[in-house]
Protein backbone atom coordinates (compact mmCIF):
# COMPACT_ATOMS: atom_id res chain seq x y z
CA UNK A 1 0.00 0.00 0.00
CA UNK A 2 1.31 3.41 -1.10
CA UNK A 3 0.99 5.66 1.51
CA UNK A 4 1.35 9.95 1.32
CA UNK A 5 1.69 11.21 4.76
CA UNK A 6 0.96 14.97 5.33
CA UNK A 7 1.63 17.53 8.40
CA UNK A 8 1.09 21.14 8.75
CA UNK A 9 0.28 22.08 12.22
CA UNK A 10 3.48 23.39 12.91
CA UNK A 11 5.86 26.07 10.85
CA UNK A 12 7.26 23.20 9.49
CA UNK A 13 4.87 21.28 6.47
CA UNK A 14 6.31 17.66 6.48
CA UNK A 15 5.41 15.57 3.63
CA UNK A 16 6.53 11.36 3.12
CA UNK A 17 5.70 9.15 0.72
CA UNK A 18 5.63 5.50 2.37
CA UNK A 19 5.00 1.82 1.47
CA UNK A 20 3.36 -0.52 4.18
CA UNK A 21 3.47 -4.27 3.21
CA UNK A 22 3.44 -7.05 5.27
CA UNK A 23 2.94 -5.32 8.52
CA UNK A 24 6.18 -3.45 7.52
CA UNK A 25 6.77 0.38 6.81
CA UNK A 26 9.26 1.50 4.70
CA UNK A 27 9.85 5.85 3.59
CA UNK A 28 10.47 6.20 0.35
CA UNK A 29 10.85 9.81 0.12
CA UNK A 30 10.38 12.72 3.22
CA UNK A 31 10.36 16.46 2.60
CA UNK A 32 10.25 19.61 5.65
CA UNK A 33 9.99 22.50 4.46
CA UNK A 34 9.28 26.07 7.32
CA UNK A 35 6.59 28.15 5.76
CA UNK A 36 5.20 31.34 6.96
CA UNK A 37 1.95 29.99 5.18
CA UNK A 38 0.77 25.94 4.28
CA UNK A 39 -1.41 27.15 1.73
CA UNK A 40 1.49 28.05 -0.99
CA UNK A 41 3.68 25.35 0.17
CA UNK A 42 2.02 22.05 0.87
CA UNK A 43 0.88 20.83 -2.58
CA UNK A 44 4.41 22.16 -4.24
CA UNK A 45 5.82 19.87 -1.40
CA UNK A 46 3.50 16.69 -1.56
CA UNK A 47 4.33 16.51 -5.84
CA UNK A 48 7.90 17.11 -4.80
CA UNK A 49 8.15 14.26 -2.49
CA UNK A 50 6.29 12.11 -5.07
CA UNK A 51 8.76 12.41 -7.39
CA UNK A 52 11.57 11.52 -5.22
CA UNK A 53 9.75 8.12 -4.42
CA UNK A 54 9.42 7.87 -8.19
CA UNK A 55 5.28 7.71 -7.59
CA UNK A 56 2.65 9.27 -9.38
CA UNK A 57 -0.65 11.17 -7.10
CA UNK A 58 -3.03 8.68 -8.65
CA UNK A 59 -1.06 5.15 -6.96
CA UNK A 60 -1.58 6.98 -3.41
CA UNK A 61 -4.06 4.84 -2.15
CA UNK A 62 -3.88 5.70 1.77
CA UNK A 63 -3.67 9.23 2.92
CA UNK A 64 -2.65 9.86 5.83
CA UNK A 65 -3.29 13.63 7.76
CA UNK A 66 -1.82 14.91 10.95
CA UNK A 67 -4.87 16.58 12.59
CA UNK A 68 -2.77 18.74 15.25
CA UNK A 69 -2.95 19.80 17.39
CA UNK A 70 -0.77 22.86 16.55
CA UNK A 71 -1.68 26.18 14.29
CA UNK A 72 -5.49 26.11 13.55
CA UNK A 73 -5.14 27.14 9.83
CA UNK A 74 -2.37 24.82 9.51
CA UNK A 75 -4.23 21.43 10.59
CA UNK A 76 -7.42 23.21 8.16
CA UNK A 77 -5.30 23.51 5.02
CA UNK A 78 -4.01 19.88 5.74
CA UNK A 79 -7.17 18.38 6.48
CA UNK A 80 -8.85 19.70 3.52
CA UNK A 81 -5.90 18.66 1.48
CA UNK A 82 -6.09 14.76 2.34
CA UNK A 83 -9.59 14.96 1.56
CA UNK A 84 -9.38 16.80 -1.55
CA UNK A 85 -6.40 13.93 -2.62
CA UNK A 86 -9.10 11.55 -1.72
CA UNK A 87 -11.79 12.72 -3.69
CA UNK A 88 -9.67 12.98 -6.52
CA UNK A 89 -8.03 10.02 -6.56
CA UNK A 90 -10.44 7.01 -4.68
CA UNK A 91 -7.58 7.09 -2.32
CA UNK A 92 -8.64 6.60 1.80
CA UNK A 93 -8.21 8.52 4.57
CA UNK A 94 -6.56 8.42 7.63
CA UNK A 95 -5.59 10.41 10.94
CA UNK A 96 -2.93 10.54 12.72
CA UNK A 97 -1.82 13.38 16.20
CA UNK A 98 0.70 15.45 15.59
CA UNK A 99 2.18 14.94 19.02
CA UNK A 100 2.17 11.32 18.48
CA UNK A 101 4.20 11.76 15.18
CA UNK A 102 6.53 14.05 17.42
CA UNK A 103 6.79 10.89 19.81
CA UNK A 104 7.48 8.45 17.93
CA UNK A 105 10.97 8.98 16.94
CA UNK A 106 11.73 9.31 20.43
CA UNK A 107 9.87 6.18 21.46
CA UNK A 108 12.52 4.13 18.99
CA UNK A 109 15.21 4.67 22.08
CA UNK A 110 13.43 5.55 25.28
CA UNK A 111 10.62 4.01 26.32
CA UNK A 112 8.87 7.31 27.82
CA UNK A 113 8.50 10.25 26.01
CA UNK A 114 6.61 13.73 27.27
CA UNK A 115 6.07 15.46 23.24
CA UNK A 116 5.75 19.15 24.16
CA UNK A 117 4.69 21.80 20.93
CA UNK A 118 4.51 25.30 21.68
CA UNK A 119 0.65 26.81 21.67
CA UNK A 120 1.61 29.88 21.51
CA UNK A 121 -0.24 32.48 24.04
CA UNK A 122 2.45 31.36 26.28
CA UNK A 123 1.09 27.73 26.65
CA UNK A 124 2.08 24.64 25.19
CA UNK A 125 0.61 21.35 24.14
CA UNK A 126 1.83 18.21 25.93
CA UNK A 127 0.96 14.38 25.83
CA UNK A 128 2.76 12.00 27.40
CA UNK A 129 3.80 7.85 25.54
CA UNK A 130 4.92 5.36 26.60
CA UNK A 131 5.25 1.48 25.14
CA UNK A 132 2.02 0.79 27.39
CA UNK A 133 -0.18 3.86 25.95
CA UNK A 134 -0.69 7.27 25.73
CA UNK A 135 -1.92 9.95 28.01
CA UNK A 136 -4.16 12.72 27.87
CA UNK A 137 -3.32 15.87 26.30
CA UNK A 138 -3.12 19.26 28.25
CA UNK A 139 -2.49 22.72 26.62
CA UNK A 140 -1.19 24.33 29.35
CA UNK A 141 1.03 27.23 30.55
CA UNK A 142 4.88 25.28 30.70
CA UNK A 143 5.12 26.04 34.39
CA UNK A 144 1.98 24.36 35.32
CA UNK A 145 2.94 20.92 33.58
CA UNK A 146 3.80 18.03 36.28
CA UNK A 147 4.83 14.60 35.33
CA UNK A 148 6.48 12.26 37.46
CA UNK A 149 9.19 9.32 36.47
CA UNK A 150 11.66 11.83 34.35
CA UNK A 151 10.89 11.19 30.70
CA UNK A 152 12.44 12.68 27.36
CA UNK A 153 11.32 15.44 26.40
CA UNK A 154 11.17 16.63 22.91
CA UNK A 155 9.09 19.47 20.80
CA UNK A 156 9.38 22.89 20.01
CA UNK A 157 7.76 23.82 22.75
CA UNK A 158 10.62 21.75 25.45
CA UNK A 159 13.14 24.07 23.11
CA UNK A 160 11.32 27.14 23.85
CA UNK A 161 10.45 26.31 27.70
CA UNK A 162 13.54 24.47 28.28
CA UNK A 163 14.11 26.73 31.75
CA UNK A 164 10.77 26.27 33.13
CA UNK A 165 10.14 22.79 32.11
CA UNK A 166 13.74 21.34 32.41
CA UNK A 167 13.78 20.03 35.88
CA UNK A 168 10.89 17.39 34.61
CA UNK A 169 12.99 15.29 32.91
CA UNK A 170 16.18 15.36 29.98
CA UNK A 171 15.25 17.19 26.97
CA UNK A 172 18.11 16.58 24.27
CA UNK A 173 20.01 19.92 22.59
CA UNK A 174 18.25 22.59 20.88
CA UNK A 175 19.28 21.35 17.85
CA UNK A 176 18.06 17.64 17.57
CA UNK A 177 16.23 16.38 14.80
CA UNK A 178 13.81 14.80 17.59
CA UNK A 179 12.16 18.19 18.47
CA UNK A 180 10.86 18.74 14.90
CA UNK A 181 7.72 16.64 13.84
CA UNK A 182 7.99 14.90 10.48
CA UNK A 183 5.97 12.83 7.98
CA UNK A 184 7.83 9.73 8.90
CA UNK A 185 6.92 10.01 12.65
CA UNK A 186 3.24 9.71 11.64
CA UNK A 187 4.09 6.53 9.17
CA UNK A 188 5.53 4.88 12.35
CA UNK A 189 2.96 6.08 14.63
CA UNK A 190 -0.47 5.63 13.29
CA UNK A 191 -2.87 2.31 13.19
CA UNK A 192 -4.03 3.62 9.44
CA UNK A 193 -7.28 2.60 10.52
CA UNK A 194 -9.66 4.22 7.84
CA UNK A 195 -11.85 6.98 8.64
CA UNK A 196 -14.80 8.59 6.04
CA UNK A 197 -14.27 12.25 5.40
CA UNK A 198 -16.14 13.39 8.14
CA UNK A 199 -14.05 11.98 10.47
CA UNK A 200 -11.18 13.38 9.43
CA UNK A 201 -11.70 16.06 12.13
CA UNK A 202 -9.12 18.54 13.69
CA UNK A 203 -7.48 18.22 17.38
CA UNK A 204 -7.74 21.80 18.37
CA UNK A 205 -7.57 21.25 22.36
CA UNK A 206 -8.55 25.11 22.95
CA UNK A 207 -10.57 27.47 21.34
CA UNK A 208 -9.20 28.84 17.65
CA UNK A 209 -7.48 32.15 18.12
CA UNK A 210 -10.46 33.80 15.68
CA UNK A 211 -12.73 32.87 18.31
CA UNK A 212 -11.05 33.99 20.92
CA UNK A 213 -10.76 37.36 19.47
CA UNK A 214 -14.49 37.49 18.74
CA UNK A 215 -14.96 36.89 22.14
CA UNK A 216 -12.72 39.79 23.36
CA UNK A 217 -14.66 41.67 21.13
CA UNK A 218 -18.37 43.15 21.40
CA UNK A 219 -18.90 44.84 18.27
CA UNK A 220 -18.13 41.34 16.60
CA UNK A 221 -20.82 39.70 17.76
CA UNK A 222 -24.59 39.29 15.99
Amino acid sequence: MLILALDASTPVITIAVARAEDGQREILAEISVTARGASGALLPSIHAALNFAGEELGAVERVLAGVGPGTFTGIRIAVSTARAIALGTGASLARNSTLAALAAPALTVTPDVLAVLDAKRGEVFAQRFSHAGEGEIFCVKPEELSVEGGPFIVGDGAVRYRDRISHLGLIPPDDSPLHRVTAAGHVMSADLSVVEAGDLAPIYVRQPDAEVRRDLNPWSRP
